[in-house]
């Protein structure tokens, strides 16, 4: 089992440097960085977007994304299928949660354009789909209730999200071992 990037921790680093990404936005650029990049230049495209974001303040925020960094590639490896998009916790309202799965599939797909993944050759189907169902997640916006039925429906666009960044990691992550080998 592996351990969850901490989303309080990302929050007040990004806070700090007044940066204007959420933790979920960044952790979604995180996560296609570490699905479509070895861990060297992963860190290295990391280090890149966080100077964007954040500029000179982004030194106090490096240490929480490399531990961010560190924690997705291990949960991503993880045999039990560990991996969880970083959200808001449960007690927190509904649209907190929405809001925050709405930014972390913007951040992986603009993080997924950062690695360059998928540049000069065809996407399998699966992967095709899943990046559109992304984006039109990120557009947002998602709007659930307190209702049952709406926690229902947002319980399953996470574990819909966790699947396909799965499946992205699975198909992209043979192109970094074929490279790396």
């Amino acid at each position: 089992m592996t351990t969850a990037p901490d989303y309080l921790a990302l929050s007040q680093a990004l806070s700090a440097a007044r940066a204007p990404a959420s933790a979920s936005e960044l952790h979604g650029s995180i996560t296609a960085l570490a699905c479509a990049l070895a861990p060297e230049p992963a860190l290295r495209e990391m280090d890149v977007l966080l100077d964007d974001i954040a500029g000179s303040a982004a030194d106090a925020l490096r240490a929480a994304a490399r531990a961010c960094l560190a924690d997705t590639q291990k949960s991503l490896a993880d045999p039990e299928l560990g991996y969880v998009p970083l959200l808001p916790d449960a007690e927190q309202p509904p649209q907190d949660q929405a809001e925050a799965l709405v930014d972390f599939c913007r951040g992986f797909l603009e993080g997924l354009g950062l690695a360059g993944a998928g540049a000069g050759r065809r996407l399998s189907a699966d992967v095709d789909e899943v990046l559109h169902a992304f984006a039109a997640l990120a557009a947002g916006p998602v709007a659930p209730d307190a209702d049952a039925d709406d926690l229902q429906a947002l319980a399953e666009l996470v574990e819909f999200v966790r699947i396909g960044v799965m499946l992205v990691h699975v198909e992209l992550g043979a192109d970094v071992d074929r490279a790396g080998a």
